[in-house]
């Protein structure tokens, strides 16, 4: 599958406002559900696995997060952009301590669990990319974030 499948400017969402990792969940979850992308499970189950193995990670432009969850609470693969308004807290992956401000955050949702390492793999050289992450950063336009995307990120086998 070619990994820019995955991306649509209907799951690029530039500044909500939404302060906190419970609140975004929420959000995010009742609106993919209604939009038939995920099960009812979906909520509860980013929540838990989020709390168990957080995904807040510093680059060294941004701080990013990247929720993922089973694909057991999946419909259909997809991965979502979003660029708060403001940072939101996620606790760092791995065993460092305090909190990164993610202000980009991709949501993860892919139906084998082989592409999401490859999905993860392919997000991780985007974040490397410096001048591609100030990009993300700086446009106002959904169609403008898929471009740049879609132009550093590989396929998921």
């Amino acid at each position: 599958m070619a990994g820019t499948e995955l991306f649509d400017e209907n799951l690029v969402f530039l500044e909500p406002e939404i302060s906190c990792k419970a609140d975004l969940f929420k959000w995010f979850a009742a609106y993919m559900e209604e939009a038939g992308y995920v099960k009812e499970s979906y909520y509860d189950n980013i929540t838990l696995r989020e709390k168990e193995y957080p995904t807040g990670l510093q680059t060294s432009t941004v701080g990013v997060a990247i929720p993922h969850t089973d694909p057991e609470n999946l419909k259909k693969p997809f991965i979502a952009v979003i660029r708060p308004k403001s940072g939101i807290p996620f606790e760092p992956m791995g065993i460092a301590e305090g909190a990164i401000e993610a202000e980009l955050i991709f949501m993860l949702g892919v139906l084998k669990d082989g592409q999401q390492v490859t999905a993860l793999q392919n997000l991780m050289g985007l974040l490397c990319n410096t001048e591609a992450v100030s990009a993300l950063m700086s446009v106002e336009e959904k169609k403008e974030i898929i471009n740049i995307i879609k132009a550093n990120f590989g396929p998921i086998e």
